[in-house]
Protein backbone atom coordinates (compact mmCIF):
# COMPACT_ATOMS: atom_id res chain seq x y z
CA UNK A 1 0.00 0.00 0.00
CA UNK A 2 0.98 3.44 -1.03
CA UNK A 3 0.02 6.60 0.68
CA UNK A 4 0.54 10.54 -0.56
CA UNK A 5 2.87 12.05 1.77
CA UNK A 6 4.06 15.91 2.66
CA UNK A 7 7.26 16.15 2.72
CA UNK A 8 8.81 18.72 5.04
CA UNK A 9 12.16 20.21 6.11
CA UNK A 10 13.08 21.51 9.24
CA UNK A 11 16.35 23.47 9.72
CA UNK A 12 18.11 24.91 12.52
CA UNK A 13 19.41 23.64 15.71
CA UNK A 14 16.23 24.01 18.69
CA UNK A 15 13.37 22.82 15.95
CA UNK A 16 13.54 20.05 18.46
CA UNK A 17 12.27 22.02 21.40
CA UNK A 18 8.70 21.92 19.43
CA UNK A 19 8.05 18.37 20.27
CA UNK A 20 3.97 19.09 19.41
CA UNK A 21 5.01 20.00 16.15
CA UNK A 22 7.10 17.28 15.32
CA UNK A 23 4.17 15.41 16.98
CA UNK A 24 1.90 17.00 14.41
CA UNK A 25 3.55 16.40 11.74
CA UNK A 26 3.92 13.02 12.38
CA UNK A 27 0.03 12.26 13.27
CA UNK A 28 -0.42 13.73 9.80
CA UNK A 29 2.32 11.22 7.95
CA UNK A 30 4.67 13.79 6.69
CA UNK A 31 8.17 12.85 5.76
CA UNK A 32 10.32 15.00 8.01
CA UNK A 33 13.96 15.47 7.24
CA UNK A 34 16.30 17.63 9.22
CA UNK A 35 19.12 20.24 8.54
CA UNK A 36 21.25 22.17 11.25
CA UNK A 37 22.66 25.16 9.25
CA UNK A 38 21.60 26.71 6.25
CA UNK A 39 24.56 25.01 3.79
CA UNK A 40 23.10 21.39 5.07
CA UNK A 41 19.29 23.28 4.09
CA UNK A 42 20.39 23.81 0.56
CA UNK A 43 22.22 21.12 -0.17
CA UNK A 44 18.56 19.05 0.75
CA UNK A 45 16.32 21.30 -1.16
CA UNK A 46 18.83 21.18 -3.96
CA UNK A 47 17.80 17.23 -4.14
CA UNK A 48 14.22 17.26 -2.82
CA UNK A 49 11.78 19.17 -3.81
CA UNK A 50 9.90 19.92 -0.17
CA UNK A 51 5.86 20.60 0.60
CA UNK A 52 7.22 22.76 3.48
CA UNK A 53 10.04 24.14 4.86
CA UNK A 54 10.14 25.38 8.30
CA UNK A 55 13.14 26.95 9.46
CA UNK A 56 14.70 29.26 12.29
CA UNK A 57 15.52 32.33 11.47
CA UNK A 58 18.67 32.78 12.83
CA UNK A 59 20.93 29.40 12.09
CA UNK A 60 24.77 28.72 12.84
CA UNK A 61 26.32 29.77 9.41
CA UNK A 62 24.24 32.34 8.68
CA UNK A 63 20.28 33.69 8.80
CA UNK A 64 17.67 31.66 6.67
CA UNK A 65 16.91 34.89 4.86
CA UNK A 66 18.34 33.54 1.45
CA UNK A 67 16.32 30.20 1.52
CA UNK A 68 13.49 32.33 0.73
CA UNK A 69 14.67 33.44 -2.95
CA UNK A 70 16.02 29.72 -3.25
CA UNK A 71 12.61 28.63 -3.15
CA UNK A 72 10.73 31.25 -4.77
CA UNK A 73 8.49 30.53 -8.10
CA UNK A 74 8.27 26.54 -6.10
CA UNK A 75 5.87 24.80 -4.91
CA UNK A 76 7.47 25.35 -1.24
CA UNK A 77 5.80 26.55 1.48
CA UNK A 78 8.32 28.53 3.71
CA UNK A 79 7.71 29.56 7.59
CA UNK A 80 10.51 31.10 9.61
CA UNK A 81 10.37 30.85 13.23
CA UNK A 82 12.40 32.46 16.18
CA UNK A 83 12.00 32.75 19.65
CA UNK A 84 10.79 35.60 21.34
CA UNK A 85 11.34 35.59 25.42
CA UNK A 86 9.50 32.46 26.11
CA UNK A 87 7.12 31.84 22.91
CA UNK A 88 7.69 31.55 19.77
CA UNK A 89 6.85 33.29 16.25
CA UNK A 90 6.17 31.81 13.04
CA UNK A 91 6.27 34.17 9.91
CA UNK A 92 4.96 32.88 6.81
CA UNK A 93 7.25 33.85 4.54
CA UNK A 94 6.19 32.00 0.60
CA UNK A 95 3.05 30.03 0.14
CA UNK A 96 3.44 27.28 -2.59
CA UNK A 97 6.29 29.43 -4.22
CA UNK A 98 4.70 32.78 -3.84
CA UNK A 99 5.99 35.28 -1.47
CA UNK A 100 3.96 36.62 1.32
CA UNK A 101 6.09 38.37 3.32
CA UNK A 102 4.35 41.05 5.36
CA UNK A 103 1.35 38.35 6.21
CA UNK A 104 0.24 37.56 9.32
CA UNK A 105 2.63 36.40 12.13
CA UNK A 106 1.50 33.42 14.02
CA UNK A 107 1.92 32.30 16.84
CA UNK A 108 2.37 28.43 18.40
CA UNK A 109 -1.05 28.29 19.31
CA UNK A 110 -2.28 28.59 16.00
CA UNK A 111 0.18 27.20 13.77
CA UNK A 112 -1.65 23.50 13.20
CA UNK A 113 -4.40 25.83 11.50
CA UNK A 114 -1.85 27.55 9.80
CA UNK A 115 -0.32 24.08 8.98
CA UNK A 116 -3.25 21.97 8.11
CA UNK A 117 -4.32 24.44 5.50
CA UNK A 118 -0.59 24.11 3.87
CA UNK A 119 -1.37 20.14 4.10
CA UNK A 120 -4.70 20.65 2.28
CA UNK A 121 -3.45 22.44 -0.43
CA UNK A 122 -0.50 20.62 -0.93
CA UNK A 123 -2.84 17.62 -1.50
CA UNK A 124 -5.47 19.10 -3.49
CA UNK A 125 -2.64 20.21 -6.04
CA UNK A 126 -1.77 16.65 -6.30
CA UNK A 127 2.22 17.84 -6.21
CA UNK A 128 2.68 15.16 -3.02
CA UNK A 129 5.57 12.65 -2.95
CA UNK A 130 4.41 9.22 -3.19
CA UNK A 131 6.28 7.07 -0.54
CA UNK A 132 5.71 3.55 0.98
CA UNK A 133 3.08 3.63 3.88
CA UNK A 134 4.83 3.76 7.16
CA UNK A 135 7.03 6.30 6.29
CA UNK A 136 7.34 8.82 8.65
CA UNK A 137 10.33 11.34 10.26
CA UNK A 138 14.04 10.22 8.55
CA UNK A 139 16.65 12.38 10.19
CA UNK A 140 19.36 13.68 7.79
Amino acid sequence: MRVETMSVLLVGENLGRFPRLLRWLDSRGCFCQFALSHEDACNLVSQIQFDLVISQYQLPDRTAFPLLDLLAGSSTTLIFTTIVENDSLWLPMLERGERCIGGSVLQANNLSEALDKVLSAALKSGNVETLPAGVGFRPS
